[in-house]
């Protein structure tokens, strides 16, 4: 969303990162913009890559989208990858926070706000190809999915901005 003049009406830019650092899990990094009580996704990281390639490249994506505020999961090692990024990226305003529900009921139980109320760019297929084949192929019955990191990360946005009284906005003021 712009005005007329073509300056963006997002009242904040915030980042939700879901880390991974060995084995099968993706790290999935998700920048949005809100507006209206809508989240509006701006850019994404989604790889398998290791912390010492994902570390600096989330803080040059977190600079580039002008995030003020991002929430790094501290499981997996996130605490430290946190810590990191912060260094790295000094003006954004990092927290972290341990992740203990169950990913399966999360995923599930917050599926209807993902759908309604995070948009995505009408070129996600090409920007994020990846997550989209991730994110499109994901299945309610949760032992059919190889792969939910992307799944995770955008219920984890649902969490914090419509569910929680730990909103990322709010961490943001």
């Amino acid at each position: 969303p712009k005005d007329e003049d073509g300056n963006s009406l997002f009242k904040y830019i915030l980042n939700y990162t879901d880390t991974a650092d060995e084995g099968g899990d993706f790290l999935c990094s998700i920048c949005y913009g809100m507006y209206n009580n809508e989240y509006y996704i701006l850019d994404v990281l989604y790889t398998k890559d290791a912390m010492e390639v994902t570390e600096p490249a989330i803080a040059e994506m977190l600079t580039r989208n002008n995030v003020g505020c991002a929430v790094i999961e501290s499981n997996n090692g996130g605490r430290g990858f946190a810590r990191n990024v912060q260094r790295l990226a000094p003006r954004v305003k990092v927290e972290w926070f341990h992740q203990s529900g169950n990913k399966e009921s999360r995923i599930l139980s917050n599926s209807a706000t993902v759908q309604h109320n995070i948009l995505l760019p009408s070129d996600w297929s090409l920007r994020f190809p990846l997550f989209y084949a991730h994110l499109t192929a994901f299945k309610r019955l949760f032992r059919a999915n190889s792969h939910d990191d992307c799944a995770d990360a955008i219920t984890g946005i649902a969490e914090r901005e419509y569910q929680t009284k730990k909103r990322i906005t709010m961490i943001c003021n």
